[in-house]
């Protein structure tokens, strides 16, 4: 009888003990669904440059040719970074776009607004150029003094990676454009 009474009382007392509580484990996966589930909502993107840019550069050759290059953050173009990580920060590039203006002789011969999409057109390979982001176009001065042409040089990087092109661009004294793809430029 003495131990039937233990046994009521241990009873008892694991009975009214269990007051309903999670254990470590179940706490653990609740917290970790809850962690989860709040993470959907702590998403962010960061946009590079937050602000315009501009950087103007007028060029005069002893050839004739006056050449005036613009190249400016396009505030409405976006270009999406690869996702290099696992992390919830989504990265966004304002795209570069690039106005060229040449004369010849005082006489306007081209103009035109270059980015990645204007470059798609001229190069017919079959490369994913939307991840491309132009940095810029600059005067080739030597080039274009043994030419006779007005010779650019523009470069794009494919984001997310060291993966560059190289592009020369020139213009004649009739305005006509031909785009090549280069493997080095001179810098």
């Amino acid at each position: 009888m003495k131990y039937s009474l233990l046994l009521v009382c241990i009873g008892c007392i694991w009975f009214f003990s269990c007051d309903g509580r999670l254990t470590k484990q179940e706490s653990l996966k609740k917290s970790v669904k809850a962690f989860n589930n709040a993470e959907q909502h702590l998403n962010s993107t960061n946009i590079f440059p937050e602000h315009y840019a501009e950087v103007e550069n007028d060029t005069i050759l002893s050839n004739g040719y006056r050449v005036k290059l613009k190249n400016f953050t396009n505030m409405n173009a976006l270009l999406d970074a690869p996702k290099l990580t696992t992390t919830k920060i989504l990265h966004k590039f304002r795209r570069v776009d690039s106005e060229i203006t040449v004369y010849k002789d005082d006489k306007l011969i081209y103009k035109d607004v270059i980015k990645s999409m204007v470059l798609e057109d001229y190069y017919h390979n079959k490369m994913d150029i939307k991840h491309y982001l132009n940095n810029g176009i600059s005067v080739d001065e030597l080039a274009s003094l043994e030419t006779g042409k007005l010779i650019l040089i523009t470069s794009n990087t494919v984001l997310g990676s060291d993966k560059k092109t190289y592009y020369k661009i020139s213009i004649d004294a009739h305005g006509n454009s031909n785009f090549k793809t280069i493997d080095d430029a001179r810098t």
